[in-house]
Parts: C-alpha cells; sequence; structure tokens
C-alpha cells in the first residue's frame, strides 16, 4: 500500500467513525500534531497504527452495529472469516 493510500484510509476511517483528528489521535496515544503529520503525509504512516485504527474501527461499527464504520477490505475480510467460522460449526 502506497503512503497515499494510506494516508486516504487514514482519512476515511477516521471520517467514518466521525471523529475529529484529536479524537482519533487519543484513540491511538498520540498527540495531535504527530496525529496531523500522519494525514498530512509529512510523515509515513508506520503499519502498526494503521493495524490499531482499523481496529478500533472495527470496535466501534461493532459497538453501534453499523459496519459501514469498517473499511470496505476490512468488511470483506471479516465476512471471509464469519462465514470460515460458520463453515467450522
Amino acid at each position: 500500500m502506497s503512503d497515499q493510500d494510506k494516508m486516504q484510509e487514514l482519512v476515511a476511517i477516521r471520517t467514518a467513525l466521525g471523529f475529529t483528528q484529536s479524537r482519533m489521535a487519543h484513540e491511538i496515544d498520540m498527540n495531535l500534531r504527530d496525529y496531523q503529520a500522519f494525514e498530512w503525509g509529512e510523515v509515513e504512516i508506520p503499519d502498526l497504527y494503521l493495524r490499531a485504527i482499523e481496529r478500533i474501527a472495527m470496535l466501534h461499527a461493532v459497538r453501534h452495529r453499523n459496519p459501514m464504520m469498517v473499511p470496505p477490505a476490512m468488511r470483506a475480510e471479516a465476512l471471509q472469516f464469519a462465514r470460515l467460522v460458520d463453515m467450522e460449526a
């Protein structure tokens, strides 16, 4: 995934959750300015942070019973996983 793609995913997840930059920074235990540097492309987004943000999106989607809070790629993976678990049951 390119840096541009990561930036777009980061912004898309944050806006889907209805979070401000400040709220997202708080969620991942980061100061606002460092988080903004990710969104503004000033520094590369480490995959660790992107995975943490995806997990936050998944948790909020489950809590709010709203799958649209999860990025589309993750929704597809979650559905595949659910089908796999259903087949094992």
